[in-house]
């Protein structure tokens, strides 16, 4: 029987830090240079706090400074199972565009398809608006509610 165990050298880790959250992706070699700054779930990946990312893999800088309230949302947002994609993933790459609100690409799946809604978010983390189907921004609003609660 064959092995069909791709080499590690196949893909590349990335790390995206939200502060005291860091979400653990593995990409295809093809597929990371197409994802820069972006977060694709899939149904996979890790989110560990800062603490034990640094106890797995070594402290790639110092202490984190706490969350600010986008990224808080941001977190809350990695932890949901639909969530197949963030664009752009934190709110230091959203900072990038020099334009308020930041403005993120959410892609849920839903029933089995993929749905995109737009979100733009204020530098204090409150929702201004969402663009796309009605069910998904509903959906959306739901899992960004606990986040913006506190």
């Amino acid at each position: 029987m064959q092995s069909l165990r791709a080499s590690v050298a196949a893909y590349r880790i990335v790390a995206t830090f939200l502060h005291d959250t860091v979400a653990v992706r593995a990409y295809c070699a093809s597929c990371y240079p197409q994802i820069e700054g972006e977060y694709h779930a899939g149904g996979s990946g890790l989110l560990i706090g800062f603490d034990e990312f640094a106890r797995r893999f070594g402290a790639p800088a110092p202490v984190p400074s706490p969350a600010t309230p986008v990224d808080r949302l941001l977190t809350g947002l990695l932890r949901a199972p639909e969530l197949r994609s963030l664009v752009p993933a934190s709110e230091a790459l959203a900072r990038r565009a020099r334009a308020l609100p930041y403005r993120f690409r959410v892609v849920l799946e839903m029933d089995g398809r993929s749905e995109t809604i737009e979100m733009a978010v204020s530098p204090g983390g409150q929702v201004e608006a969402l663009a796309g189907e009605p069910r998904a921004r509903e959906r959306l609003g739901a899992l960004l509610e606990p986040s913006a609660r506190g």
